[in-house]
């Protein structure tokens, strides 16, 4: 469906953040686009008029997120996830065997790594997979499930090659952060991949931008204290801050 003929600007955008995040509350849309309750009550009866959501007490969810695509919703704060993965990049070290996990933000950490630090990459990313080409000589490529809506590699097959693969660094992505829930993602399949891949590293850090901050999706990843770093690109509120302090959690803020 060509929803984006029939929705206003603010509209798209609402729309892509809703199937991003699967579900939402207006509460949480009026302070990410800073709109009146009103408006996001009258968007959310176009959209569902339009079959492209389905509204739920105090909020929506998706009903048709294979629509929109990955590459739209890397658009969604895009300068901000380019930021997080040039700094992401600082923490790579040469000869490193280092994990990049599926999302919109991890992309971009390949871009900024130097083609001199001889590197192990593994992804299960299939988007991670078709920038990594010339960045190192030793790839790989984890095969299993692929999920359409965020080109992963996933389930069974995925988790078993994962089990004799051990890393320096693994750099992921999560769909929102919490203090009450710590790190979550929407996706089951996703969950159970990177868990497993945190088991398995040195050292985990979150690349995550700052709508995910205040909250929280269906699946526990992990919790805070089970993170070595977070890179975002603005500072997050104070109680944020001084829960990763507490946690002995490294915050990285964007230059």
């Amino acid at each position: 469906m060509d929803y984006q003929h029939h929705l206003n600007s603010r509209q798209n955008q609402i729309y892509k953040y809703i199937v991003n995040e699967g579900e939402v509350k207006i509460s949480e849309l009026t302070e990410q686009f800073n709109v009146v309750e009103m408006t996001i009550r009258r968007d959310f009866e176009k959209m569902e008029k339009l079959g492209l959501i389905k509204r739920t007490f105090g909020g929506a969810i998706s009903m048709v997120s294979q629509d929109v695509s990955l590459f739209e919703r890397e658009s969604l704060n895009a300068q901000a996830k380019k930021r997080i993965g040039m700094k992401a990049a600082e923490f790579v070290g040469m000869g490193e065997a280092i994990f990049i996990d599926a999302g919109t933000t991890t992309p971009h950490l390949v871009s900024y790594i130097p083609k001199n630090f001889n590197l192990v990459i593994v992804t299960n990313a299939l988007n991670v997979a078709a920038k990594i080409q010339g960045i190192t000589k030793e790839k790989i490529v984890i095969g299993g499930m692929l999920l359409d809506s965020t080109f992963s590699l996933v389930g069974p097959i995925a988790e078993s090659a994962l089990d004799n693969l051990t890393f320096d660094k693994a750099f992921l992505a999560a769909t929102n952060f919490s203090p009450e829930q710590g790190l979550t993602n929407s996706n089951l399949f996703e969950v159970q991949i990177k868990q497993k891949v945190m088991k398995q590293s040195k050292e985990v850090t979150f690349l995550i931008d700052h709508s995910k901050f205040g909250n929280q999706s269906l699946y526990k990843i992990a919790n805070i204290e089970d993170v070595n770093r977070i890179i975002t690109d603005i500072e997050p509120p104070h109680e944020y801050s001084q829960l990763l302090k507490r946690y002995g959690v490294e915050l990285v803020i964007c230059d």
